[in-house]
């Protein structure tokens, strides 16, 4: 495996801190009236205080993303994705049926490993969608194991970088958070 390199997140050029500073307490969302601070992780919107502030984007390939139910709200990085890409970004409790519509042909699988190929090496109208999995290393191989159409499904990666996001893990600084993740793989399919 090639060596994690560092990326500077200040190269990403956004600003979210006066935005976000703005909303200091948990706000019922809109939809469902659940109190929340920005965003409302069983709606995926963001409260009404930060309406109109929360850059919404259109991504050039679908995203699902699977959730595996121990995986709590509150620590999903990949929630994100959806409230900033709606349209584009689907998430899916995880069962072992959850995928059956899916077409393999035309879906890759966002997850590291010998057989995957790099997405900057991959053919951008050889898929319509990625997959990736939301959960711990130990929930996403047991939901590969409990998912044939998961472990069976032709899998895409990312270059190595070294993570940002801080949180306890038993493993080194080159798993990255699944937002990390989900961004590399956009950037580096538009940059090949």
């Amino acid at each position: 495996m090639a060596q994690a390199e560092s990326y500077d997140i200040n190269a990403l050029k956004v600003c979210p801190a006066p935005v976000l500073d703005a909303c200091s307490e948990r706000l019922p969302c809109e939809y469902c009236g659940k109190k929340v601070r920005f965003f409302c992780y069983q709606c995926l919107r963001p409260v009404s205080a930060l309406e109109g502030q929360v850059p919404q984007i259109r991504l050039p390939f679908k995203l699902d993303v699977v959730k595996h139910e121990g995986e709590k709200d509150g620590k999903s990085t990949a929630l994100h994705a959806k409230v900033m890409a709606p349209e584009d970004v689907q998430v899916i409790a995880f069962s072992p049926t959850c995928l059956d519509d899916v077409d393999v042909e035309r879906t890759a699988l966002l997850y590291p490993g010998p057989d995957a190929t790099n997405i900057a090496d991959m053919d951008p109208a050889s898929f319509d969608k990625v997959i990736v999995i939301d959960g711990t290393w130990r929930q996403a191989k047991g939901m590969l194991r409990h998912s044939p159409k998961l472990r069976n499904m032709r899998k895409v990666t990312v270059s190595p970088r070294r993570t940002k996001f801080w949180r306890y893990q038993n493993f080194d600084d080159s798993y990255m958070a699944t937002i990390e993740a989900i961004y590399f793989l956009y950037r580096d399919s538009v940059l090949s």
